[in-house]
């Protein structure tokens, strides 16, 4: 303290400027309380509060787009936050096993990714299956004189002993090399690796040319609708060796426990062969590198089904 001219005594002020260091220590004290509660809660950007955050993890596979960003924009409806990320199979599969990703949508049971399932299979949890019918197999232009795999020998010069395939780690790739191709005798051809855009391109240069080719698909896709083309004929069953595939939806561990009301509709959720190939459609009708424009036309046409998911 000390006295002003008339002998009075004042308090001395604070040098830091008075109130301002008490009101940079509640600052602090705010910004701590606020970043503890972050995963509490957060905004939708419209005001609400969202339920929580989600990661579905996606392979470039067309069904798997489709149903990816399907449920993507249903779960935003619906008030939660969901993040898309398209990962190689293997990887994806650990990152659910390990827990960084949530949700993978379209793992083929039980031979496409039997073997990863074999693998991880006791650290996920398997919410459903939502279509039963799919299979794999080496697909022709309809015009291609070729009406099984086995033809393929008789034919290597027309094809060039090349079958055009699509991402390495596929679980298609693994039984067309490990199983089709020696099954058929067809050890002195070549599996090329590509990407499924990369396929789908060619199949359609090929047509468009007349020009003899085979490739790597499966059903269901939207290529049988759009193309002229049918699948060799698989007389041995190797291809399919167990049967129709299952398309399951798969969850990191504790995910039903955090999300409840999401595994409920999850496991409500099916498609038959015509809804899963219209969904396609519209995507590659409104832009196939948009896939959200052509899922919200095909959200449109079909609320009452989806209705019966989100009860």
């Amino acid at each position: 303290m000390h006295r002003d001219r008339n002998h009075r005594i004042r308090p001395r002020r604070w040098r830091g400027g008075g109130w301002r260091p008490w009101l940079a220590g509640l600052v602090v004290l705010a910004t701590l309380l606020l970043g503890a509660c972050g995963g509490m809660g957060r905004s939708d950007g419209a005001g609400n509060e969202a339920k929580g955050t989600l990661e579905i993890g996606y392979i470039p596979w067309d069904e798997d787009i489709a149903v990816s960003y399907l449920w993507k924009a249903l779960l935003e409806e619906q008030g939660y936050q969901v993040k898309l990320t398209q990962v190689e199979v293997a990887p994806l599969f650990a990152a659910v096993a390990n827990g960084s990703i949530d949700l993978f949508l379209d793992v083929w049971m039980p031979s496409t990714h039997g073997q990863y399932m074999e693998r991880f299979g006791d650290r996920v949890e398997v919410l459903g299956t939502w279509y039963d019918q799919a299979d794999l197999g080496l697909a022709v232009p309809d015009y291609v004189e070729a009406r099984s795999i086995a033809d393929l020998p008789r034919y290597a010069d027309r094809f060039g002993k090349g079958i055009v395939g699509i991402e390495a780690g596929a679980g298609l790739m693994r039984v067309t090399r490990e199983s089709a191709m020696p099954g058929y005798g067809l050890d002195d051809w070549e599996l090329v690796q590509s990407s499924t855009p990369t396929m789908l391109a060619e199949l359609e240069r090929a047509i468009q040319n007349r020009e003899w080719i085979v490739v790597t698909l499966w059903r269901p896709h939207w290529a049988f609708a759009k193309y002229d083309i049918r699948y060799l004929d698989d007389p041995k069953g190797l291809m399919n060796p167990e049967g129709a595939e299952k398309l399951q939806i798969i969850a990191r561990q504790g995910f039903r426990d955090d999300f409840p009301e999401v595994a409920r509709w999850l496991e409500r959720f099916e498609l038959t062969l015509d809804q899963l190939a219209a969904l396609e459609a519209a995507i590659q009708e409104h832009g196939a590198d948009q896939p959200a424009k052509g899922v919200a036309a095909w959200l449109e046409e079909n609320r009452g089904l989806v209705e019966t998911w989100l009860q």
